[in-house]
């Protein structure tokens, strides 16, 4: 229960990585606020018993997160860490995405984080500092093709993740970002079982990991449990890689790793 009394809000909570964090917080103890447009988070929520509240926010909307940080601080009596995960993707290159998708993608991945992080710093410097963790990606460092907006919007997280480490240090409060490979989430299993052969595209996916497989959710809200920890207490500014060797592999331009001979 290394998180007993601590208040930690997880934004894009309702499914996926969020729920996954949110839920490994609960469990250590914390008092966890769930944000989410997906009303399915309130469910989630009540079925924690207690030390869970909802908040069915819009994290573009700078009034309805500040709401959620008030409503946060007056259910729990403040915020230690925040978890930025909110995130939509919606594909295309430059030359094909709307510019409406354009928007809406950079403002929910990174105006959002803006926004909460500016609602939950002066809250977590009344406590005597606090973490954010920022939910970017490993395409926030590496590209894909036609993925333009999403691939932006979490190189901007990253990049604000460093900005923020540094303007909040002297408060106390760390900021570092976890950069997911393929998790294998509600959204990405619908996503392979829409494919003309499912089985084909999970193996393809799979096999841009050196560890051939796809994430758990859980495994990535135990780094984020980590770096919010005191155990990570001297780290900020980071930007950690959960991907399976993703990343590593794409230093061979880009093609996935060759496999072991035994």
């Amino acid at each position: 229960m290394q998180f007993r009394g601590k208040i930690v809000i997880v934004t894009g909570a309702a499914t996926g990585l969020g729920l996954a964090i949110a839920k490994a917080f609960v469990s250590e103890g914390a008092n966890v606020t769930l944000v989410d447009t997906d009303k399915q988070g309130r469910r989630v929520a009540e079925e924690q018993a207690r030390g869970a509240l909802f908040m069915g926010s819009d994290v573009t909307n700078a009034f309805e997160v500040d709401e959620a940080v008030l409503m946060t601080v007056q259910t729990f009596g403040g915020v230690d860490i925040l978890v930025n995960n909110a995130a939509v993707s919606v594909p295309g290159s430059v030359l094909t995405i709307k510019p409406d998708d354009w928007r809406r993608v950079l403002e929910v991945n990174l105006t959002g984080a803006y926004l909460f992080a500016r609602a939950c710093a002066p809250e977590m410097e009344q406590r005597g500092g606090g973490s954010i963790i920022n939910i970017a990606s490993a395409q926030g460092l590496a590209a894909e093709p036609d993925n333009a907006a999403y691939i932006a919007s979490k190189g901007g997280l990253i990049a604000l993740t460093r900005s923020m480490a540094l303007d909040l240090a002297p408060l106390n409060i760390r900021v570092n970002a976890v950069c997911p490979g393929t998790i294998a989430t509600e959204r990405m299993e619908q996503m392979l079982a829409a494919h003309p052969d499912p089985e084909k595209a999970r193996q393809e996916r799979a096999d841009l990991h050196v560890l051939r497989r796809l994430g758990r959710p859980e495994e990535v809200a135990r780094t984020v449990l980590f770096l919010a920890s005191d155990a990570a207490s001297f780290i900020t500014g980071a930007v950690l890689p959960v991907d399976g060797g993703m990343l590593a592999a794409l230093g061979m331009a880009g093609r996935p790793p060759a496999r072991p001979i035994r």
